[in-house]
Formats: C-alpha cells, sequence, structure tokens
C-alpha cells in the first residue's frame, strides 16, 4: 500500500490531499477565526472599521500619533489579497489622511455580526508584505476596552525597514525589539503570537523571535491596521500594504 501511495503521488494524483493532511498536523490547534480575503470585498460579518481604541468618533486618534481616518474605502480584496491603503485625500475634518483599521469587535456599537475575542491560549497568525515608503504604522494586535490586555503580534515603523516591535502590554508583560538581518518590506512573512496563558512568544516565519510574560485576558478583540505615523510625516501621498491572511487557531 505504501509503494501504491508513493507512486500515486509521484503522478500527482494526491498531492491536494497530502498537503491539506501536512497543514493539519502541523497546526498549532483548532482554527477558530481566519479570513482567507478570497471574495470580492472585506466581509463585514466579520470585521468592523469603528474601535473603541480610537478617540475620535472611534475613527481617529491623533493623540496617538495617528495622522488618518479609517474608511471603507481604504481596504479592498483581489485575488486573495486584502490591500490597505492610506491617501492623502482629506476624508473628515481635521484630517487629511485616510487610513485603514478593521476590528472583530469592540467597535462603538458597530460590532460584526460574526464578532469574535480572542482568549489566552490562542495562537494568531498574520501572513503579510509590509509598506516601504516612510511614515506608516501597520499593525495586528488585541484590544479589550481599555488596553490594559493589548497584545501586539507585531507593530512596524516603515522608516525602519528591519524592525519589529513585539509587546505583552498586560501586567508584568514584557516586549522585544526583533532586528531582522534583511529588508522585511521586501517579500511576503508570517508573523504569529502564542498568547500564553503560561507565557507569550512571538514567531516570524515559524522561528521564535521572543518570549516574554503570561497573558490572561478576556473579551479582546483582534485587531489589523494601516496607521499613518504623525511622528514621521510620509514624504509620499499614498501608501499600501497587503495581507494574504489572519488566522487565530485555539488549543
Amino acid at each position: 500500500m505504501r509503494k501504491l501511495l508513493t507512486a500515486l503521488v509521484v503522478l500527482g494524483l494526491l498531492v491536494v490531499p497530502l498537503r491539506a493532511a501536512v497543514a493539519d498536523d502541523a497546526a498549532p490547534g483548532k482554527l477558530v477565526f481566519a479570513d482567507e480575503f478570497d471574495g470580492t470585498a472585506i466581509d463585514r460579518t466579520k470585521w468592523a472599521i469603528h474601535s473603541n481604541a480610537e478617540a475620535d468618533q472611534c475613527l481617529g486618534n491623533k493623540g496617538n500619533q495617528q495622522l488618518e481616518w479609517h474608511t471603507w474605502d481604504a481596504l479592498s480584496v483581489h485575488d486573495g489579497t486584502l490591500t490597505m491603503t492610506a491617501r492623502k485625500n482629506n476624508p473628515a475634518p481635521g484630517y487629511e489622511w485616510s487610513g485603514a483599521l478593521i476590528t472583530t469587535g469592540q467597535a462603538c456599537g458597530h460590532e460584526p455580526s460574526q464578532s469574535f475575542a480572542v482568549q489566552p491560549g490562542d495562537y494568531i497568525e498574520t501572513r503579510l508584505k509590509l509598506p516601504s515608503a516612510k511614515g506608516f504604522w501597520p499593525s495586528t494586535w488585541t484590544w479589550n476596552g481599555n488596553g490594559s490586555n493589548e497584545q501586539d503580534t507585531y507593530e512596524f515603523y516603515s522608516d525602519n525597514h528591519n524592525a519589529l516591535y513585539l509587546t505583552n502590554h498586560q501586567s508584568p508583560g514584557g516586549g522585544c525589539t526583533y532586528q531582522s538581518p534583511t529588508d522585511l518590506t521586501t517579500d511576503w512573512h508570517t508573523i504569529a503570537q502564542q498568547l500564553g496563558p503560561d507565557e507569550t512568544v512571538w514567531y516570524l516565519d515559524g522561528k521564535e523571535i521572543c518570549r516574554q510574560g503570561p497573558y490572561a485576558g478576556t473579551g479582546d478583540a483582534l485587531i489589523l491596521d494601516l496607521f499613518v505615523y504623525a511622528k514621521i510625516p510620509p514624504t509620499v501621498t499614498s501608501e499600501s500594504m497587503q495581507i494574504d491572511h489572519v488566522r487565530v487557531y485555539r488549543p
């Protein structure tokens, strides 16, 4: 039977099911949330653009060094990829830039119908291509409404193409600055975070890059964004980043 299976693999007849089996065996738990961005538009049953992490009508936050106002127009889906685009197009009074934020909850009364919250033990994974022009601040993170449980799967400041900032904001928490030996904007990367409960661990392309304190949060929404960074204002008028998928696994 083993020889028959080997022959079928060589002929290409069993490639798809064997790949699926390997992927399932390697998964860090049961898949409990995912968006593969396979449609033609952002799935509004899973995501909202309002967030109570944003002080200005839940769509902007200049007090956090953000220059952008979040809009649905900043999000486009095509060929299995979500593109987040920041533009200097005066989207709202007091805001020259539009930008992107999507959240699974804590959305100021605009929660998606299939809202989702992470919990201790979850493994959050984002596959993406980061922006290269200076002045942008993308991240994947969690939020519980007051910031006490915030977890940054990554933060990236696009003036430095080699650094990822990885932070557990829950006391005693802790964080790392990972310095990549190569430019992180030139290729696709998978950035992941295991949310405790005993330790919080971060991974880049499957390799552990940081280990810090435990996470014991509840009710935390998952957020992905492309912010425009006030401390290093852009010299371009638009910039994009791409996201292939976001997945959450649970033990």
